[in-house]
């Protein structure tokens, strides 16, 4: 579900405003979209692993 709405806000914000809505501006969008939808959903992968490996803290109890 966050994918979705990540790739919901990004879409909106690469857009650009323009008068007229063409295919040509959808492909432009799809294009540039498409390879940073994969770099944020491999950073979130990685980001997951490193957070799994970390020793867990143990709260200060007393």
């Amino acid at each position: 579900m966050q994918d979705i709405l990540t790739f919901i806000i990004t879409r909106e914000g690469l857009r650009r405003p323009t008068s007229s809505h063409t295919a040509e501006a959808d492909q432009h969008f799809y294009d540039t979209a498409a390879p940073l939808a994969g770099k944020i959903r491999a950073a979130r992968q990685q980001l997951s692993r490193w957070r799994h490996r970390l020793p867990r803290r143990e709260t200060a109890g007393g």
